[in-house]
């Protein structure tokens, strides 16, 4: 037999050993995707899930505070105001003066009222009438039961006492009117001076003393209550049901303060676009240290 060369023969063992090895490494490399893919997709979930809850542990939703109650103060009579007494700025209370309309008529009308209320000549004259004509009906009966007197002189003394009577009735009801009257100028009067509904701040004036109030311009001075705020808050509609009336959260006003807030209204309706529903919140602001207008959190 002819020799073999030993570098013939170790190039075939090589070339055996790398067809085997890359036979056996095929299954391998074809499930190595599989299985890189299913780990990225597990750890991208989990990351997705982790931030979801942490995003929902700590929700927080941006609003601001205004004051319970804002009006702009008004009369429904027309005339000059002759007195202003406030300034903006300035703490009022319930049923203070703030202003005062002309008053010179309606001064002169109590005055008119009042002497008329107090005149009783007529309803005194009426009842002297009366007194009398009964006395003369009684002293006539009298008579004619001894036969002093005729039926005609009775008829007529019983006319005479009913006209009498029917005019005190009327004296008496005159005198009732006279006092309404009365009344009624002393609260013609009383409406020319405007006073405040509620305790609350002045924060505009639109009328000072001088100008003239009309109906297309009654407005006087703007009054805002701000011992209670209301936080709003727009909500949306996938988080609305964790809200009630009367239920309470916690809320950061600017500033670092923390305060709590209670649900005071809860909006029918949501937002077509923003898809959100107003929520209102009540903070009890007794020491007026919150500003209406502040921002604030509301932590869900």
């Amino acid at each position: 037999m002819p020799e073999v060369n030993r570098c013939e023969v170790r190039a075939v063992n090589v070339h055996n050993i790398q067809v085997l090895a890359a036979s056996r490494m095929k299954p391998i490399a074809a499930k190595a995707p599989f299985f890189v893919d299913r780990r990225i997709t597990l750890i991208l979930g989990f990351c997705a899930i982790a931030f979801l809850l942490a995003t929902a542990a700590s929700a927080q939703t941006q609003g601001f505070t205004e004051p319970f109650r804002t009006i702009d103060l008004s009369s429904d009579e027309s005339g000059a105001i002759s007195s202003l007494s406030v300034e903006e700025g300035q703490r009022i209370s319930k049923n203070e003066i703030v202003a005062s309309l002309d008053n010179r008529v309606q001064i002169l009308q109590l005055e008119i009222a009042k002497q008329l209320a107090d005149a009783k000549s007529q309803l005194l004259a009426a009842e002297y009438t009366l007194a009398k004509r009964q006395a003369i009906l009684e002293r006539l009966e009298e008579l004619r039961s001894k036969g002093h007197a005729s039926a005609s002189e009775i008829i007529r003394a019983q006319m005479e006492y009913s006209i009498a009577h029917a005019k005190f009735l009327a004296a008496e009801e005159d005198q009732v009117v006279r006092e309404i009257e009365k009344r009624r100028a002393e609260v013609q009067l009383e409406r020319r001076n405007v006073r405040t509904p509620f305790d609350g701040v002045v924060s505009k004036i639109h009328r000072r003393e001088g100008e003239f109030l009309s109906p297309l311009r009654p407005e006087i001075v703007t009054i805002v209550q701000i011992d209670r705020l209301l936080a709003t808050f727009a909500i949306p509609t996938s988080q609305i049901g964790s809200f009630e009336i009367g239920k309470q959260f916690n809320l950061e006003i600017a500033g670092g303060r923390t305060v709590m807030g209670t649900v005071h209204s809860i909006g029918v309706e949501a937002d077509a676009q923003s898809g959100t529903v107003l929520v209102k919140l009540l903070i009890e602001n007794e020491t007026q240290e919150i500003r209406a207008g502040a921002s604030c959190l509301l932590n869900i």
